[in-house]
């Protein structure tokens, strides 16, 4: 008999979890609460697409902003290229182009050492002075 005795405390011992059984009165508030948590996750996804939306809207006005000012300067450099007195001093910066009883002067300028032209114009400036 003891022995029947100690199997029931090693029975008793252990712990048993209540049993929860399903209350047909709780499955509408339990449908809710699914139907809560699908919105959520639908409308939190919804929310993700506008904000990618929204950005890469706001990405493509800057760069229609840009391209529009780069469209804006070629059309002025196409409005100077198409006046005489434009193509006529570019030509002349570019190409060296003349008139007839022009002189053509070119002017070269020797590259300066590091050091060198600071005593150049110190001597200059003493030059300057002296006259």
């Amino acid at each position: 008999m003891a022995v029947k005795a100690a199997s029931k405390t090693v029975k008793q011992g252990r712990e048993t979890r209540p049993r929860v059984r399903f209350d047909p009165g709780r499955l509408p508030v339990l449908l809710f609460v699914v139907f809560l948590i699908y919105l959520l996750i639908v409308t939190g996804s919804q929310f993700g697409r506008l904000y990618a939306l929204e950005t890469s809207v706001r990405q493509a006005e800057r760069e229609l902003k840009e391209v529009q000012a780069q469209n804006a300067a070629l059309w002025e450099r196409v409005r100077l290229l198409q006046s005489d007195s434009y193509v006529e001093s570019l030509a002349r910066e570019k190409f060296g182009l003349v008139k007839p009883g022009e002189v053509p002067v070119v002017v070269t300028v020797a590259p300066r050492q590091e050091g060198q032209g600071r005593r150049h114009e110190g001597d200059q400036n003493r030059a300057d002075n002296t006259h």
